[in-house]
């Protein structure tokens, strides 16, 4: 039997649905070496799906907006001391990522494949040399995946791609418990989907690590939505446990003109920054007692407004953004 790729989608627009059309016709051309399944938050149009072996559309998209379930992405500048926020985003997808596995895995176990390569709607794949080559590494091993190597940040799960036998998936990734995986990511340290699905593969034994540069080669590219999102990801106030303060990072990643932010505290003094692409600044807001208010504008844009005028406020802010001791 055929290896077969597992391709997870949320498509609410033309432009992210314009990206599965493109991967899904990439794909096509390989369709004598593999197979592929699409499984969607949003509806697949009919032509993407007589394009694929199988597609599967799941309505429910929940994102996890509790303060205890937030995704909590860190950043460590000058290699000193973390922060760590779950303002970034605000949310969690990862049980909406789960869902998507859960059911596609499951399906895929009972139709009888071996070996699933498990790709985001966002991929442009032009060459499957590394398809091929992890295929034959699950002869022998349970799972194939990439690190993301980037200065300041541990390396962690390049969740675009990755290959896995399906005999050897924990039943979590087979039967579908929401509850259980809900409680999972309140007891992990930073939540974040790509640190628990890499503990995962990881618990699954016999894994091979690879370089994710090994995959982004001839033509292959991944994650090309990020390019797209409308906010620097760091951009974000937070609560120093050294000396309770609150302080600003911003951190860019994304913006090749720079990204400029205006942070208003309390409504009457503001703090101005300017940072190019590729660097980080930070700024000190204000005290514990004396900052009430946190209003963060991006180039010219409302980004967040932040009110921690009560010590309760303040405390559970400080449980959502905050750098180490």
């Amino acid at each position: 039997m055929k290896d077969v790729v597992l391709v997870t989608a949320y498509c609410p627009d033309y432009v992210r649905e314009e990206k599965l059309r493109k991967l899904t016709t990439q794909l096509s051309k390989f369709r004598d070496v593999l197979d592929v399944m699409v499984i969607s938050h949003t509806p697949i149009p009919a032509d993407i799906q007589k394009k694929v072996n199988f597609s599967f559309y799941d309505e429910k998209n929940e994102l996890l907006t509790d303060w205890d379930l937030v995704n909590q992405p860190w950043f460590n500048p000058n290699n000193d001391r973390k922060i760590q926020s779950g303002l970034l985003t605000s949310r969690n997808t990862y049980l909406a990522i789960w869902r998507m596995l859960a059911l596609g895995f499951s399906i895929l176990k009972n139709v009888g494949y071996k070996k699933v390569h498990v790709l985001e709607y966002d991929s442009e794949i032009e060459n499957i040399d590394d398809f091929i080559d992890n295929g034959k590494l699950l002869d022998k091993h349970n799972s194939v995946y990439y690190l993301d190597k980037k200065p300041t940040i541990d390396k962690i799960l390049f969740g675009s791609i990755y290959s896995v036998r399906v005999d050897k998936l924990p039943e979590d990734l087979i039967f579908l418990n929401e509850e259980n995986l809900k409680q999972k990511i309140r007891n992990h340290k930073s939540k974040s989907p790509e640190g628990m699905h890499q503990e995962i593969l990881h618990k699954m034994g016999k894994c091979v690590v690879k370089d994710r540069s090994a995959i982004e080669t001839n033509g292959n590219k991944f994650a090309t939505s990020v390019k797209d999102e409308t906010f620097n990801p760091w951009g974000v106030p937070f609560v120093d446990y050294e000396d309770n303060s609150f302080k600003f990072i911003g951190w860019n990643q994304a913006k090749e003109k720079g990204v400029k932010y205006n942070i208003i505290i309390n409504d009457d003094k503001i703090y101005n920054k300017e940072v190019p692409l590729g660097w980080w600044k930070m700024q000190d807001l204000g005290s514990w007692d004396e900052v009430n208010k946190i209003v963060v504008i991006e180039d010219g844009k409302l980004r967040n407004t932040f009110i921690v005028n009560t010590q309760e406020k303040k405390e559970l802010f400080k449980k959502q953004s905050f750098r180490v001791k």
